[in-house]
């Protein structure tokens, strides 16, 4: 014996017929586009996955990331004390060896060590700089990162 099926109406435009309270779905609709109607979510489009605003790619395929709260430390090298400033930080493309580096940090260092690869630092320089650095430029750097793992380069395959 067959069993009824019951059938079911998904609006993807939020209709519904108030005089019977069935929901309808309408695919001949046009939906307007993000810039035209806010309620729409793109789900293409990871917002993460974009450049902060006030970040500038470069011919060579790096970015260089302005901070907004900008940083002073006092480094030593070859027996030379110095007092650097970081105003910006350039970012580049990471390679297997910063992987397989990010991959052999302990947990809690990890993100650390991704950015002192990807910025070309000396790990102990980022360090220092991490623990001094705003969470608003920590979270624009992991966007600047986030968006070489996912935008590279085309290859036309």
């Amino acid at each position: 014996m067959k069993t009824p099926t019951k059938t079911v109406t998904i609006d993807l435009n939020e209709d519904e017929d108030t005089r019977t309270g069935t929901t309808i779905v309408n695919e001949d609709r046009p939906i307007a586009l993000p810039s035209s109607n806010p309620d729409v979510v793109n789900e293409d489009a990871d917002p993460l996955d974009k450049l902060p605003d006030h970040a500038v790619k470069n011919d060579d395929g790096s970015v260089t990331l302005r901070l907004f709260y900008p940083k002073k430390l006092t480094t030593m090298k070859n027996g030379q004390v110095r007092e650097r400033e970081f105003n910006e930080l350039t970012f580049h493309r990471l390679a297997g060896a910063d992987q397989r580096a990010i991959g052999a940090a302990s947990d809690g260092m990890m993100n650390i060590v991704a950015l002192a690869r990807s910025a070309r630092l000396n790990q102990a320089v980022m360090n220092a700089l991490y623990d001094k650095m705003d969470a608003a430029d920590i979270n624009d750097a992991g966007r600047v990162l986030s968006h070489f793992l996912t935008n590279g380069p085309k290859t036309g395959r």
